[in-house]
């Protein structure tokens, strides 16, 4: 009993030893790949894009901490149809609101499993349609129109749903992967966005 509750013991040590104590911020960039889900979206074809932005992150104990910030991220989709092409271009400030799990290791690095809500406000995008050798484009969040004929339904500005990643916490240095989950539908009946991007942020 004695030697299990040493091993125990150290176990623990060993899962403290890296475990963040103070309030970090960081810069934070990311590349990765975005497209729709759900009714409408099941044809659609992923894009590169990005997000930037600022990250805070507060510890509560040893073991977890709160993590949000503020984003400029990028996200979207293409439809490649027979006669046309389709993409759509979207740009939202995104505020996450995570709860993290810090495991520390022998190598001086965390690893933080991160889950939790965002939200997000469309603020501008374009839509490129292309017609044969004829390019038009249009305000993504707004209605468009040809000779007060609609071809084009505003997408929603509010966005919210799910954030879900595994990062490595260096002492100034993180790198990780993050999915985007979308619980909005851009339009009445319509898809709602995923994304998925490969991060890295500096720490102060």
């Amino acid at each position: 009993m004695k030697k299990l509750v040493l091993s125990l013991l150290c176990v623990f040590s060993m899962l403290f030893a890296n475990a963040q104590t103070v309030t970090t911020l960081s810069v934070e960039a990311g590349l990765g790949l975005s497209t729709w889900m759900g009714n409408n979206g099941y044809n659609s074809h992923a894009l590169f894009n990005q997000h930037v932005g600022i990250g805070v992150d507060i510890p509560l104990n040893g073991w977890f901490s709160f993590k949000t910030g503020l984003r400029w991220t990028s996200l979207g989709a293409m439809y490649e149809l027979p006669e046309n092409d389709l993409k759509v271009n979207q740009n939202y400030f995104q505020m996450p609101i995570l709860a993290s799990l810090h495991i520390g290791t022998k190598r001086n690095f965390d690893v933080v499993v991160s889950a939790g809500p965002y939200v997000a406000y469309g603020a501008k995008g374009k839509t490129y349609q292309t017609i044969d050798d004829v390019r038009m484009s249009w305000d993504t969040f707004n209605d468009g129109q040809i000779q007060g004929v609609d071809i084009w339904k505003g997408l929603r500005r509010f966005d919210a749903g799910i954030e879900a990643g595994v990062s490595l916490d260096f002492p100034v240095w993180m790198i990780g992967v993050n999915g985007d989950f979308g619980l909005c539908r851009l339009q009445k009946n319509g898809p709602r966005n995923v994304g998925v991007f490969v991060s890295a942020g500096y720490k102060f």
